[in-house]
């Protein structure tokens, strides 16, 4: 909303950074409707809290697709190597 993250998301974030989590693995993905920024704002604020974001992140306008959808297999394998 508003070329940035719901403040729900936002409040978790910056939980996830108080905890200073080390060598922990975190994947981005996210719907949209209008410019979709939201991907970019989550990749940041989790690489910000030390995270390690994988590839790829999954980006949809509204509902995913066959192609989209997909990915969350190569988004679990990546979470999980």
């Amino acid at each position: 909303m508003g070329q940035n993250i719901l403040s729900s998301v936002g409040g978790w974030l910056d939980f996830l950074k108080e905890l200073k989590f080390k060598n922990k693995k975190a994947a981005v993905f996210g719907c949209y409707g209008w410019s979709g920024e939201s991907t970019k704002v989550l990749r940041a604020r989790l690489s910000e809290a030390d995270f390690e974001v994988v590839e790829p992140e999954i980006r949809c306008n509204w509902v995913p697709n066959e192609e989209e959808l997909n990915k969350a297999v190569a988004v679990a394998k990546a979470i999980c190597l």
